[in-house]
Order: structure tokens, then C-alpha cells, then sequence
């Protein structure tokens, strides 16, 4: 009988994944205190900084002010039952690199901010071995 797996991706490998996406959920706490998750299509630069783009008056621009944040980004297959799931903390700052990530929305495009991570964690599944 085949088991599948459970396994630990290391930091380094998480950064790549993280790369090679380009849409991903941050999870930040609100004013009212409410645990927010909501996607942004974002690029990654050199030093590994994620960057997105978000409107003045949107609830993300707070997050430039260095707010601690939670960035989840992952690949599913439910027909081949794997996938995988990057998990990653950090801080938001605004950015001043040369990174412009393309806004979904028009008017998002006013506020650039970056988030560096301090902590990446990652696991890779699969039903079947």
C-alpha cells in the first residue's frame, strides 16, 4: 500500500516557489482586530522582497507602515491529489526598488509596498508516493 507523503520544504526551495508564482494571500490583523486574508498579484525582486501594489485608500496601504504579515502562496492538484503550500512571515514596508508589479485593479497603482521575510516554512503533499 502506498502512502503518499508529508514533506518539510526548506527555506531556500521556498523561495523559489514563492518566485514562481505571481498571485499569493497576505494575512495581516485589521484595526478592529479581524484576521484579514486577502490576494495580491505581486512580482519578487533580487533580494527576495515581495512587492505588490495597492490604492492610497485601500485597506492594504496601512501595511506599508511596517506591519507584521503573513504571505501563503501554493500549487494544488486535486485530479493528481498534491501539491504544495509556501508559508511565510515578515514585515511590509513601502518599497523603493525597482520592482512595478502589474495592479489587478485600476487605481491600485499608488502605493508600492515590500514585505521581507524573516521566516519561511513549506510542505509538499502528495496522496500517492
Amino acid at each position: 500500500m502506498n502512502l503518499g507523503y508529508d514533506e518539510t520544504i526548506e527555506p531556500e526551495e521556498c523561495r523559489r516557489l514563492l518566485a514562481s508564482r505571481s498571485v499569493a494571500r497576505i494575512g495581516f490583523v485589521s484595526t478592529a482586530g479581524d484576521v484579514l486574508v486577502l490576494p495580491v498579484s505581486y512580482q519578487v525582486d533580487d533580494a527576495g522582497v515581495l512587492v505588490f501594489q495597492t490604492s492610497r485608500s485601500g485597506v492594504l496601504a496601512r501595511l506599508a507602515h511596517g506591519e507584521r504579515v503573513s504571505v501563503q502562496v501554493d500549487d494544488v492538484s486535486e485530479e493528481l491529489r498534491n501539491g504544495w503550500s509556501v508559508l511565510a512571515h515578515g514585515h511590509a514596508a513601502i518599497y523603493e526598488g525597482d520592482i512595478s508589479p502589474r495592479a489587478w485593479i485600476a487605481g491600485h497603482d499608488e502605493v508600492v509596498i515590500g514585505i521581507a521575510f524573516d521566516r519561511l516554512t513549506g510542505r509538499a503533499v502528495s496522496a500517492f508516493g
